[in-house]
């Protein structure tokens, strides 16, 4: 049923940046119940992945004037107690529609949607498969967010604040999940606690031992956190075309070669964290290898060269020196080019820390790719 706790939650947890990569489905919502005049609308997926934050950000922005005549209905409590829909109602969202406790009460929602002909249901749940008795008109399915989704959001949420280090922290802690991101950046905020005390305290609290289980075991979220979403115009056929062609990479931009160098680094098995096209600082990637040793982080710096101009000293030293301030375990400079005699001395010199990779080598990784 409607409430003050529904207004104020509206107020605290729908503002941006936390409907970032939710776009695609905000706007789903919105042409359903504006638009197309959907009977029912389905919301599901894993929890902590959003699915009140979806229909709330709606009410907030898209659907103001539906907000004062929407009532909310929340499962948590016996069927008996399920309350009578106003008059004036237009709008009914019932909450909590989990398989396990509804099953006795399947008749008790059918009668209401059947009875009520005149108002518009969202109907919310973990339960895709549930919730499809009820032959929704729109079923908008949630997911972990995208790799590249998570990032924006902490981007947009902190800017300066975190390091990319710490972004790509809590990018992996997260899981693509916006209800987990909002924990941290709440806990983070308050400006008393360092990155690594929340990422503790909020893996040991037993609150949110079930969401992690959910999170881990959700195939849909396993796939999508595999960055295969990723802000890239880098595709297959381009992948294709390179293996075809090495000479291919020359024609693309500096950032599609980053982006380029970000999926031959999946392929060859890292977690990749794309930083901002506008972000300077000696690392356009971040990849993390997790051994049963410990995990480690490295920098990559790219540089799209044409075949004539190599890479000179100055910048591997630069890259060198935001490795050693940020206390990572170490750096990877790839160019389409080749590094000069310098350079390459260099880097022989802490050879442990830093490794460079020439148009030679670049051109094996893609061999092995199509292998």
């Amino acid at each position: 049923m409607r409430s003050n706790f529904f207004f104020s939650a509206l107020e605290d947890h729908s503002r941006p940046p936390f409907q970032i990569g939710r776009e695609t489905e905000a706007d789903t919502l919105t042409s359903s119940i504006l638009q197309d005049r959907s009977k029912i609308v389905a919301i599901t997926g894993p929890n902590a992945t959003g699915k009140t934050l979806l229909w709330m950000h709606f009410l907030k922005t898209k659907g103001i004037a539906l907000a004062e005549h929407t009532e909310v209905i929340s499962l948590n409590w016996p069927s008996s107690a399920i309350p009578s829909v106003g008059r004036t109602t237009k709008l009914v969202v019932i909450e909590d529609l989990s398989y396990d406790f509804t099953q006795e009460l399947t008749g008790h929602i059918s009668s209401l949607l059947q009875n009520h002909s005149d108002k518009q249901f969202i109907l919310v749940g973990a339960s895709a498969n549930f919730i499809e008795k009820f032959s929704p008109n729109t079923h908008i399915r949630l997911g972990a967010l995208s790799h590249a989704g998570s990032q924006q959001l902490l981007l947009a949420a902190f800017e300066s604040m975190l390091s990319d280090v710490d972004i790509a922290k809590v990018t992996e802690f997260a899981k693509g999940s916006p209800y987990l991101m909002n924990l941290v950046a709440t806990r983070l905020n308050r400006r008393d606690e360092n990155i690594d005390s929340v990422l503790t305290s909020l893996t040991e609290d037993l609150r949110y031992k079930s969401i992690f289980h959910e999170l881990k075991t959700d195939k849909n979220a396993q796939q999508i956190i595999q960055v295969e979403s990723d802000i890239r115009v880098i595709n297959g056929r381009l992948l294709e075309a390179i293996q075809r062609d090495s000479n291919a990479i020359h024609a693309l931009t500096p950032r599609q070669f980053e982006e380029f160098v970000a999926e031959l680094m999946e392929k060859r098995g890292y977690k990749v964290d794309l930083t901002k096209a506008t972000r300077d600082g000696g690392k356009d990637l971040i990849i993390a290898n997790n051994l049963d040793i410990g995990n480690f982080i490295y920098y990559v710096e790219c540089k799209k060269y044409s075949p004539t101009n190599p890479v000179g000293v100055n910048l591997v030293r630069e890259l060198a020196g935001t490795v050693l301030t940020d206390r990572v375990t170490a750096g990877i400079m790839v160019t389409s080019s080749y590094f000069s005699p310098d350079a390459i001395k260099f880097s022989n010199q802490i050879k442990h820390q830093l490794s460079l990779i020439d148009y030679i080598k670049l051109k094996e990784w893609i061999n092995k790719c199509g292998q």
